[in-house]
């Protein structure tokens, strides 16, 4: 697993490359290639993250998460390192900005997440601080964010149908994450009842 992510991270690392070398440098390239560069960026950290993690205390039995973890997490690579066709320079714009902002979160939700992270449902550590604060499941909140832009940007049936699945097998690994909290951490009912799982809510006060 850890070499399927290492290898996706290098192709993108040479097209990146590729890119940058490219000597017509517009706004909109340049935006462009920030979006290269905060996708390697996300890729790599997953690589330090998936090697550096705690040992699981508890992890989710039967075949389906396991199935659900990887088709998810495989899927949302192969999307990520996805060739980019040409689009409207306004839809390449905007996609470009949405799909920086994503990752950029992303990356903050990764680090913050740091070693509890997990590729399958299991339980390491709860993180309830920073971006866990505010839902319970941020990472996949911003890769949703992520998969609007990247979809923006290539706009095929391929690259849809493959955005479909992600987000199928995704709330899967949701759902089987949050069994495997709930029984490994008697504090996480009380968590998950102040914090919503996945979009932030507004707390209006008087």
């Amino acid at each position: 697993m850890t070499l399927y992510f290492t290898i996706c991270a290098t192709l993108k690392a040479a097209a990146t490359a590729a890119d940058v070398s490219k000597a017509d440098w517009t706004a909109s390239r340049l935006v462009d290639v920030g979006a290269n560069i905060a996708a390697l960026g996300f890729m790599v950290l997953v690589v330090l993250t998936t090697v550096a993690r705690l040992p699981p205390v508890k992890t989710a039995q039967g075949i389906e998460p396991r199935i659900s973890a990887l088709i998810g997490c495989f899927a949302t690579i192969t999307l990520v390192a996805f060739p980019r066709p040409q689009v409207a320079q306004q839809l390449e714009l905007i996609a470009d900005l949405v799909t920086i902002v994503g990752f950029a979160l992303c990356i903050l939700c990764l680090w913050w997440l740091g070693r509890s992270f997990s590729i399958l449902a299991q339980a390491r550590r709860l993180v309830t601080t920073g971006p866990y604060q505010i839902v319970r499941h941020p990472l996949y909140t911003c890769e949703a964010i992520v998969l609007a832009g990247i979809i923006l940007r290539n706009p095929t049936f391929t690259a849809v149908g493959v955005g479909i699945v992600v987000f199928i097998f995704q709330y899967r690994r949701i759902v089987n994450e949050e069994k495997v909290l709930r029984a490994a951490f008697s504090e996480y009912d009380s968590y998950a009842r102040t914090t919503p799982m996945l979009v932030p809510t507004l707390k209006l006060t008087r």
